[in-house]
């Protein structure tokens, strides 16, 4: 009986080994690249922010109308200002299926003072975009990278359940009649020599 203890022992402790393994592996070849991939495309849109110096205020003169190949209608904002005397008409570096803004509407914008023909607005950029973006992204990355840890820890707690049970069966063993010999006894039997 306590050999069986010992190789229930080491089952458990096989079980617990190879499921942190498992765990271990899920996070570092899919969570933590995940995250420095999106940690570097956050870095990378910030850096790009530096460069837009000067704060203007333009006007929607338009939004130009581009279809996908299945038909889906995306709106791009174009943006006029004026910076030293000079008037500018940029599109939006970002389109959507819904237009952000309406012809008329008047926005604040960033612009380089070096090149004012580059500008960003700080409501609807790539930036903005891809935030909205990466929050359904790790939404939907985190539930398909945490869902298989979880079923692989109830997998564990169920084995370790059995296993456990089966050790205590067999610390306390059921009831068991005395052994009889092969000879049969008839209890009604009268013959008495």
């Amino acid at each position: 009986m306590e050999n069986g203890n010992k190789k229930n022992s080491g089952l458990m402790a096989v079980v617990v080994v190879v499921a942190v393994l498992i765990i271990l592996g899920v996070v570092t070849f899919a969570i933590i690249p995940f995250l420095t991939v999106k940690k570097l495309a956050d870095d990378s849109m910030d850096m790009m922010d530096g460069n837009y110096d000067t704060v203007v205020t333009a006007v929607i003169t338009e939004n130009t109308v581009h279809h996908d190949e299945d038909g889906t209608a995306y709106y791009t904002p174009v943006y006029e200002y004026e910076f030293n005397g000079k008037t500018y008409r940029v599109p939006a570096g970002v389109s959507s299926a819904e237009k952000k803004y309406s012809d008329g509407d008047k926005v604040e914008i960033r612009i380089s003072s070096h090149f004012p023909g580059r500008m960003t607005d700080p409501n609807y950029n790539a930036k903005t975009a891809f935030k909205k973006a990466s929050k359904t992204i790790t939404g939907v990355f985190l539930v398909a990278a945490i869902v298989p840890v979880i079923m692989i820890l109830a997998v564990v707690i169920i084995i370790l359940a059995v296993i456990k049970s089966i050790r205590k069966k067999e610390s306390n063993p059921a009831y068991t009649a005395p052994a009889q010999s092969d000879e049969y006894n008839d209890p009604n039997d009268d013959y008495r020599g």
